[in-house]
């Protein structure tokens, strides 16, 4: 079943602003045509990377993407492997099983559902001929303040969430 829902707002001051979160204009999300920037959407209708039932990714469409708001206090997460995404102060990331794990709640070394990982304790070889164990997922490694920013949200059609370039699954 295809659900249509609109994203959820709240006014606060007189500006609208996601209450699920919203990314700032120039942070990738994987797409049909590999990452773009969410404000590179506004108007536009993308198949855009996402959860599915059992645990499976695959695409989905993302449609009314817009800016939410300007001026937003922003936070700039970051993760193990080197990535990273900014976010308003009401953004949720999911953990594995789908739980819901607001920014302004999440800790170093919090571990992250994402795309693709190794299972936790599998070693893998990397390139450079060393090996790691994978830890099943992305870890935060930093949580900064990133001034303000215009954030932009969009709804994803059937399961609500999408992947951010940097790895990890974020609710629309």
């Amino acid at each position: 079943m295809t659900t249509f829902a609109r994203p959820p707002f709240a006014v606060a001051r007189g500006t609208r602003r996601c209450m699920t979160g919203c990314l700032s204009g120039d942070s990738l999300i994987e797409t049909v045509d590999g990452p773009l920037a969410i404000a590179s959407l506004v108007g536009k209708s993308m198949p855009v990377l996402t959860r599915l039932p059992q645990h499976r990714i695959g695409f989905r469409l993302m449609t009314k993407t817009a800016c939410a708001a300007t001026g937003v206090p922003v936070v700039q997460v970051t993760f193990d492997n080197g990535q990273a995404v900014v976010v308003d102060r009401s953004h949720v990331f999911y953990a594995h099983g789908m739980v819901e794990r607001p920014v302004e709640s999440l800790r170093i070394d919090e571990l992250l559902d994402t795309s693709f990982h190794f299972p936790a304790g599998y070693e893998f070889g990397r390139m450079d001929g060393s090996t790691e164990i994978s830890a099943g997922g992305l870890r935060v490694q930093a949580i900064a303040d990133a001034g303000t920013a215009d954030v932009f949200t969009g709804i994803v059609n059937e399961t609500g969430c999408y992947f951010a370039t940097a790895g990890v699954l974020c609710k629309a």
